[in-house]
């Protein structure tokens, strides 16, 4: 051991210029030991190769430096370095807030809890909102104290109105008035009588000349005029209009003249018998003294003057003062009856007359060729619309009795021939 320090210690010049053996043998040791220090070092082809396809190795710096240089490093920077490190790819994990509640969540049951009731919460504040939101857009209602009545500002109220009403009144009866009378709708008249039958003057007030009144002196006086409505117009005039009767009857009065008569039951005016022979006859009654413009009434007939046969129609005494039991007003009602029911099918002027002199067994003349049997007044309405049907199918030439009493023929009407 002290030999070897003391040849380390030695100065080289000194081993040089020592024994020649001696030098010459350190010195071809240390040449063969600096040689193979430089094959080592130096690389082969084969070992350039092998460098030249690794990668670079950074210049690795003491083990505590490295540890303390990555712990000053944050988190971030610490994962790339070791996969670099570690020469492998990047696996980088990211997790979002709603996982890491879940995480969480499942690792502590008491969080999961706390984090349920936070979002019922949540939700029923967000239900309170819209509410509010809703009550917003809602109309509000103001409520007031009731104020005591006055009974002063009432009055003072109603006073205003009323002189507002009579003012207008007032000016409307004082600066407007009747200038004009204009008439519509008359036929049978004309226009100067419809304005004569009225009353109105010109001159009168234009608000106060009485419409009523007016309305029943035209019908009064002009029998044909069924309905009648009068207007004004500002600033001066009144219009009359009127509806006149359009189908007129021909009845006969108890002293043998004719008069016309509408199927309500009212007179128009008289007339002649060459006249009467165009408008559909009433046969079996008779008018008492009618007046034009009035309801008609019917004079009463004696069994002797009727001609009566049937046992509901003969006296129970055999004297002539004794009354019927059918009066003359039945057979003029139920005569009216079978007219309303002819208007009401469109035969208006078909029928040349009705008879209803025997009220059991009412007969009606459609024009010249059918005798039409009614029987009694029931059914009225059902048995003109089954003689209007029947009418129909028969053909233009043919002529006979039509039975729509549906006494002989129960369940249809019959027809018969004339010879």
């Amino acid at each position: 051991m002290d030999t070897k320090k003391k040849t380390r210690s030695q100065d080289p010049r000194r081993e040089r210029s020592g024994s020649g053996a001696g030098s010459a043998a350190s010195g071809r040791k240390a040449d063969a030991a600096k040689h193979r220090r430089q094959q080592r070092n130096t690389p082969t082809d084969r070992g350039r190769q092998q460098t030249s396809r690794r990668p670079e190795q950074p210049v690795r710096q003491p083990r505590e430096a490295e540890n303390s240089a990555r712990r000053r490093q944050p988190e971030a920077m610490r994962r790339p370095e070791a996969a670099a490190a570690s020469d492998a790819p990047e696996m980088v994990f990211r997790m979002d807030g709603r996982e890491e509640r879940k995480q969480r969540e499942n690792r502590d049951p008491a969080a999961a809890k706390r984090a349920a009731m936070r979002k019922r919460s949540a939700q029923r504040t967000e239900e309170r909102k819209k509410q509010a939101q809703r009550r917003s857009k809602a109309p509000k209602v103001i409520y007031t104290q009731p104020r005591p009545f006055q009974a002063g500002r009432l009055l003072m109220q109603f006073a205003i109105i009323l002189a507002v009403v009579l003012a207008i009144t007032m000016g409307l009866s004082v600066f407007f008035k009747v200038k004009q009378v204009m008439v519509y709708g008359s036929n049978a008249y004309s226009a100067q009588t419809v304005k004569e039958a009225s009353g109105i003057e010109v001159g009168e007030k234009l608000m106060s000349f009485g419409r009523i009144r007016a309305s029943g002196k035209i019908k009064a006086a002009l029998p044909y005029v069924d309905t009648v409505r009068i207007g004004i117009k500002l600033p001066d005039t009144v219009n009359i209009y009127i509806t006149e009767h359009d189908v007129l009857y021909a009845v006969q009065s108890q002293n043998g003249t004719w008069w016309l008569m509408t199927s309500g039951g009212y007179v128009v005016e008289q007339t002649d018998a060459g006249t009467a022979t165009s408008y559909t006859k009433v046969l079996g009654v008779e008018l008492d003294n009618p007046v034009p413009g009035e309801e008609a009434r019917a004079y009463e007939l004696t069994a002797a003057q009727t001609g009566a046969t049937d046992a509901a129609e003969a006296p129970t005494v055999p004297d002539e003062t004794v009354p019927v039991t059918v009066t003359a007003n039945d057979r003029l009602n139920a005569a009216l009856d079978i007219l309303v029911s002819l208007e009401l099918n469109d035969l208006v002027g078909a029928a040349a007359s009705v008879d209803v002199t025997s009220i059991s067994n009412i007969e009606l003349w459609y024009g010249n060729q059918y005798q039409v049997r009614l029987g009694d007044r029931d059914n009225i309405d059902y048995k003109i619309t089954a003689m209007k049907q029947s009418i129909a199918q028969l053909s233009d030439y043919q002529t006979g009795i039509l039975d729509v009493s549906f006494t002989t023929w129960p369940d249809q009407p019959g027809y018969t021939p004339f010879e």
